[in-house]
């Protein structure tokens, strides 16, 4: 068998590292990328995203990251940014990044400011545990006037057990994470989701239902390279 994600994760809070190292769970070195491809809800391919980190400035405690999405016509309908911290309970994570990318793209061309405190992926997770919901307040600017509002929610996160899981980017043992995505816009939608996170990579497939449990679409790692 193979080591049990669960140390693997526990490492991160063992006596020798660093309190804020949050390598076991993902590292972020400059020129890093994933690439997802995404598919609908028939399994055809619809968008690929690429992730790409960032140099860090040495005053700043966080990483930002470049997200390109491209449409299956290789169309750019999104370029952004988001932000990640690595704090010393875990993983600070910007809840733009929780969206879909139909629901990103729908974005395009707005200045965005997010208001939250971040979703925390805390070191030492095992099985049966839970991580607390998170909001965000998302504002939409357009030639400096406000045009949109967003309010995120996410959680409770629940951790399932380790699964191995294979993608075109190679194998990887995994541990799964069920959990709700409320985004409010005018009217609220519900999603649930559920991702295989692997230490040290990140996430390596992501399903997305609606409300009702009805099959929405997916994603996996298809390419993962650099840094």
């Amino acid at each position: 068998k193979l080591l049990t994600i669960v140390l693997l994760l526990v490492g991160a809070c063992l006596p020798g590292r660093a309190q804020n190292d949050c390598s076991s769970i993902v590292e972020f070195p400059p020129g890093r990328q994933w690439v997802y491809q995404w598919y609908g809800a028939n399994e055809k391919p619809s968008f690929r995203t690429y992730h790409r980190v960032l140099a860090q400035q040495e005053t700043s405690d966080y990483h930002l990251l470049e997200l390109l999405i491209l449409n299956a016509f290789q169309d750019t309908v999104y370029q952004g940014q988001y932000e990640v911290r690595c704090t010393n309970d875990g993983l600070s994570l910007d809840l733009l990044s929780k969206l879909t990318p139909d629901m990103l793209s729908s974005l395009a061309g707005f200045e965005l400011r997010t208001e939250e405190n971040g979703w925390l992926l805390p070191l030492g997770l095992s099985s049966g545990d839970s991580i607390p919901q998170a909001y965000s307040h998302v504002t939409g600017f357009s030639k400096g006037e406000k045009v949109l509002e967003i309010d995120l929610a996410i959680g409770p996160v629940h951790i399932l057990d380790q699964e191995n899981l294979s993608t075109p980017a190679g194998g990887f043992p995994c541990v799964a994470m069920a959990y709700e995505l409320w985004v409010t816009q005018l009217v609220r939608k519900r999603f649930r989701l559920r991702d295989w996170f692997a230490p040290s990579i990140g996430v390596i497939r992501r399903e997305v239902f609606d409300r009702q449990g009805r099959f929405f679409g997916y994603c996996e790692l298809v390419e993962f390279f650099g840094g």
